[in-house]
């Protein structure tokens, strides 16, 4: 396997780009009626990514496998736009490649982590259980964006330290946190947290990204029902 980072955008990553867009449907384009407006939005698209992103794609043999478009900020990497061709190569197999591509990106851009956000409207919540299903090392977060970040380990290897708390929650503060499991609602995510051998609930509210960590805020219950505010700290590049 090969892995580039264009500096011209290859005719072959047009042509995938475009497949992808007419099987998978990642944006609602189906109020565009006219099929050559809607092929002049997707040119749009991609013309957008190209000059706003830098561009990594992993081929196999003369296939191309994985195409990523990722933006630099000062406090990471974003990944704004990631297709795998799917009809060629496996989930799995897309997801590790995937990895390899991030590892590569955050090595020659020198950043500690890198984050994305599901920006498809098609099929949200089903792209969501496949990302989870097939990539043990990622969290998607309870903000409005639905941000996700990638870990370097499993995520229920994840640490997270409070580094912010209320009255409630001040016994906490400094303690660290292994992660139990996650369960989502349409409009609702809870995490279990264990302070060594205790159950807590977060109830996350909002997500920062800072230069070296994730910051998340939420309401923390015991099970005793005491409820205070939290602010949670973890480095998803360790």
């Amino acid at each position: 396997m090969k892995i580039t980072q264009l500096k011209d955008p290859d005719p072959r990553l047009w042509g995938e780009f475009l497949d992808f867009f007419i099987r998978s449907k990642p944006y609602d384009l189906e109020s565009i009626r006219s099929p050559h407006l809607k092929r002049k939005k997707i040119e749009g698209l991609f013309s957008f990514y190209c000059d706003t992103c830098h561009i990594y794609v992993a081929e196999e043999g003369s296939k191309i496998k994985v195409a990523a478009f990722i933006a630099e900020y000062p406090s990471c990497l974003d990944v704004t736009f990631i297709f795998g061709v799917s009809k060629s190569f496996g989930s799995l197999d897309l997801v590790a490649t995937t990895r390899s591509i991030f590892d590569l990106a955050l090595k020659t851009h020198n950043k500690n982590y890198i984050k994305s956000e599901i920006r498809r409207k098609h099929k949200v919540e089903s792209y969501k259980k496949w990302v989870e299903r097939y990539d043990k090392r990622v969290i998607i977060f309870n903000d409005e964006k639905n941000s996700v970040v990638w870990c370097k380990s499993e995520r229920m290897s994840v640490i997270f330290k409070v580094v912010g708390s209320n009255k409630t929650t001040n016994h906490l503060m400094g303690k660290e946190a292994s992660l139990g499991y996650t369960r989502k609602g349409p409009r609702h995510v809870v995490r279990e947290l264990f302070f060594e051998d205790k159950r807590y609930i977060l109830d996350e509210k909002s997500v920062d990204f800072l230069p070296d960590c994730v910051l998340i805020n939420g309401l923390l219950s015991d099970d005793k029902e005491n409820v205070g505010r939290v602010a949670l700290k973890f480095e998803p590049q360790k």
